[in-house]
């Protein structure tokens, strides 16, 4: 059968003893701390990674609400030039009727001045008129008759002028 023999047996189980008490103070913590290392930095870096997207998830919080207050600043503005446009052409349009006006009422003055005008040459034409036709009748002394033809002539060019 088999011959075993203990000696060798419990000699191989004391140097695989031996052998996995060096491997594990030379090979096994240098192994695992090394592994443990890099697990550490893997975890940092995806903590780091998860920050970085906290970070810009606020970035872009951020930069929306600013977009959204520019957006508002604009539609502002823009209301408040529309508003300024309204009122300077409400402002151009008061002028423009004052101007107006005043063109008109100068235009009265004038037409008011220029009857005027008229109206006193009429009577300085009537005036000289009725002169001659009271000189002409003086110096003729004529008939009833005469007269009345003078007279009729005085109204027929005063009807003319």
């Amino acid at each position: 059968m088999m011959n075993l023999d203990f000696q060798q047996i419990f000699t191989q189980i004391v140097g695989f003893l031996v052998l996995l008490a060096l491997l594990k103070v030379f090979f096994w913590k240098p192994i695992l701390s090394l592994l443990d290392e890099r697990k550490d930095k893997i975890a940092a870096e995806f903590k780091n990674i998860e920050e970085a997207k906290a970070e810009m998830a606020k970035l872009k919080a951020e930069y929306d609400s600013k977009l959204i207050s520019i957006e508002e600043t604009i539609r502002q503005k823009l209301r408040e030039a529309i508003e300024e446009g309204k009122r300077i052409s409400a402002e151009m349009k008061v002028k423009a009727e004052v101007q107006a006006a005043r063109i008109i009422e100068s235009g009265r003055e004038n037409i008011a001045q220029e009857l005027s005008k008229a109206k006193q040459e009429l009577k300085a034409q009537i005036v000289d008129l009725a002169l001659r036709a009271t000189e002409s009748i003086i110096l003729e002394k004529l008939t009833a008759e005469h007269d009345k033809k003078i007279v009729e002539d005085f109204l027929e060019k005063i009807d003319q002028a």
